[in-house]
């Protein structure tokens, strides 16, 4: 749990009832993620009152499913603005580095990195906000929010890749703020379910619906 550590109480969703629990009701192991951002492990073994004990009104949009799709869709919209981050730092630096007598960016082999890197971002944008538009309309929203993680994790392993290409030794040292945004994005990339997760999920969707319901499934329109 992120940022468990700074929690005056934890609420707690078991099945149709939210169980609100106080500090000294829970126990927490500190931890950080591989960016060394705050993820802590909560644990629970205690009897509560039933004043702490609140059911859900019937009819109730809050599910274990509802908080999973949050969840991940937040990591897929971080990861894109870091992807992003990682697309303006390179091109930049390939702006700025010479090799050769001439910027490596006017080397094509750098040009196709940065273009390769710049399709990824677009397009992880590009799902997040269609799953941002899908779960506030209430339509769809299953599997857009599957397809904005997916296309995210994807996203997050080749412009990695490419940017740390592009940057050479300097973008891996710890002051440097590339290493910033990659690490986040591997980091961001298992939270909430990683690419393969989702993508699993997708497929078995598409299974379920069948050839009469494959398209209304890709389209929102089921």
């Amino acid at each position: 749990m992120p940022w468990a550590r700074q929690s005056g109480h934890v609420a707690v969703l078991a099945g149709d009832r939210v169980v609100l629990l106080r500090r000294g009701e829970f126990a927490i192991r500190a931890g950080v993620n591989l960016a060394g951002e705050p993820r802590d492990d909560v644990s629970v073994d205690v009897v509560v009152p039933a004043a702490q004990v609140h059911e859900l009104p019937s009819g109730s949009p809050v599910s274990a499913r509802a908080f999973r799709e949050r969840a991940a869709l937040a990591r897929a919209a971080l990861m894109a603005g870091a992807a992003r981050r990682a697309l303006e730092l390179s091109v930049g630096y390939a702006g700025e580095r010479e090799q050769f007598g001439r910027p490596i960016g006017r080397f094509q082999a750098v040009q196709q990195h940065l273009a390769a890197m710049a399709g990824e971002v677009l397009l992880c944008t590009a799902a997040v906000e269609a799953a941002a538009l899908a779960l506030d309309g209430g339509s769809g929203a299953d599997v857009a929010v599957s397809a904005a993680k997916a296309v995210a994790g994807q996203a997050a392993g080749l412009v990695t890749s490419l940017a740390h290409q592009v940057h050479g030794a300097i973008g891996f040292t710890e002051e440097h703020p590339l290493r910033h945004a990659t690490m986040r994005l591997w980091a961001w990339r298992d939270e909430a379910g990683n690419e393969e997760e989702w993508s699993a999920g997708l497929g078995q969707r598409a299974l379920d619906a069948g050839a009469e319901g494959l398209w209304p499934l890709i389209t929102g329109t089921r």
